[in-house]
């Protein structure tokens, strides 16, 4: 099936993304636990959120609970680790640096994964590898790259990618071995729902899925799921930062129409961002579990100064509360912002998001919280019933903020003068 591309060059996609990012980051300030069983946990200490190969291997489960897990990460000298978020997104941003200088439009879909567009580069298998190489060298981080002329084949690549350790792969719309070795469920965007409905329809792997009657596809998962379809068979149909949100992090951001140099103006747009993202993680039936906010200058204008930074913040409790989220979104973003740079783009990120059946309450909860979570519940209401300007969140003040516990998180090694790593001699 031909990918409709009818003059210039093929289109091509490369997906970057950190490998077992957030125990990474940790091995890169404390070397002692590469080829260790490492497990980080998520806010209060309370599921695996991230994994080293020798603790999948082990058979701990991505997201168990850590109370049924402790004995056996007891048994095997699993090292645990509190979740560090101020590191790993400081490491986050270091890597999207790094990365930036390979192609010159480049997506950050996630905390750890990338989007760039490779169309037209004369040998890019041998770009990836040298763009891999120098993230290793520069940022002490090991990433995977998939190869594809879409979004949802290089996702594919990624895969496989991961799985050969390889590094880099490129996988083809009409490459039927590797397609036929991806299970349906590992499809980008078909999730658990949809792999059993598409399964009961004899749809088993991504060779079936591409080659399926587009009106059975339909049918079961409508434009969304046909979109996917689409793009296995090498027909684009995602284009860059106009995705459905990510199963562990959703982002949002825009490149601005003018350059913008006014706090007011950054803080408004990033407050649009923050609610934008915040309704894609309810309409998910999810809580996020911290946030990052980045701005960037254009750095294709050589004549200007250039800027860009991200700060990251992890959340006492998982929420789905579009006023804390904003509200912290611009604390990060007064705390980085510089005057004097002509701002590009800007974006928010909601980390680590968890179904909103695993709610916790904090110990203290703040006295009236319920009639708040009513109000939220009736604005958020009247804003899908009549569209974003129908129902809108203004400025809102810094809320009260209970530390939440990580006794065994690690230093902000980058990102905390107190924390700084001391060298002796």
């Amino acid at each position: 099936m031909g990918s409709g591309h009818k003059c210039g060059p093929l289109p091509l996609i490369a997906l970057a993304d950190c490998n077992n990012f957030y125990v990474s980051c940790e091995r890169v300030f404390r070397p002692s636990l590469e080829k260790r069983p490492v497990i980080v946990l998520s806010n209060n200490d309370g599921c695996a959120v991230a994994r080293s190969n020798e603790a999948k291997a082990i058979g701990i489960p991505m997201g168990a609970p850590y109370h049924q897990i402790r004995k056996l990460c007891e048994r095997n000298g699993v090292v645990v680790l509190s979740s560090n978020y101020e590191l790993y997104g400081d490491m986050s941003s270091r890597v999207v640096s790094v990365l930036a200088r390979f192609a010159p439009e480049l997506e950050v879909y996630s905390i750890d994964e990338s989007f760039l567009d490779l169309t037209g580069v004369p040998d890019p298998l041998q770009l990836s590898t040298r763009m891999r190489d120098q993230v290793k060298k520069w940022t002490g981080i090991p990433i995977s790259v998939g190869l594809g002329s879409t979004k949802t084949l290089a996702k594919a690549a990624n895969r496989f990618a991961k799985k050969k350790g390889s590094g880099c792969t490129v996988v083809d719309c009409d490459d039927e071995g590797a397609l036929q070795n991806l299970p349906i469920e590992d499809v980008w965007g078909v999730g658990r729902r949809l792999n059993v409905r598409l399964r009961r329809i004899g749809i088993l792997n991504a060779w079936d899925f591409a080659r399926a009657p587009s009106a059975s596809i339909r049918a079961i998962g409508g434009v969304t799921l046909e979109r996917t379809q689409r793009e296995l068979a090498g027909i684009s149909c995602l284009e860059m930062e106009e995705l459905a949100p990510p199963r562990k992090n959703t982002c949002c951001s825009r490149s601005f129409g003018k350059p913008v140099t006014d706090l007011d103006e950054l803080e408004e747009a990033v407050a649009n961002y923050g609610v934008r993202a915040t309704r894609k993680v309810r309409s998910e039936g999810s809580l996020a579990s911290g946030l990052q906010v980045f701005i960037m200058t254009n750095r294709f204008r050589e004549d200007q100064p250039q800027y860009a930074n991200s700060r990251t913040l992890s959340l006492d409790e998982p929420t789905d509360d579009p006023i804390r989220i904003v509200q912290n979104a611009k604390r990060l973003l007064r705390g980085m912002f510089r005057p004097g740079y002509a701002y590009k783009k800007a974006g928010v990120i909601l980390l680590d998001l968890v179904s909103s059946s695993f709610r916790q309450g904090l110990l203290f909860e703040e006295h009236g919280s319920s009639r708040r979570s009513e109000f939220v519940n009736a604005v958020e209401e009247a804003a899908s019933r009549y569209g974003a300007g129908g129902a809108f969140w203004g400025g809102q003040g810094i809320g009260k903020q209970w530390r939440m516990r990580r006794e065994m998180r690690t230093p902000r090694y980058t990102t905390s003068w107190n924390e700084i790593p001391v060298m002796k001699g």
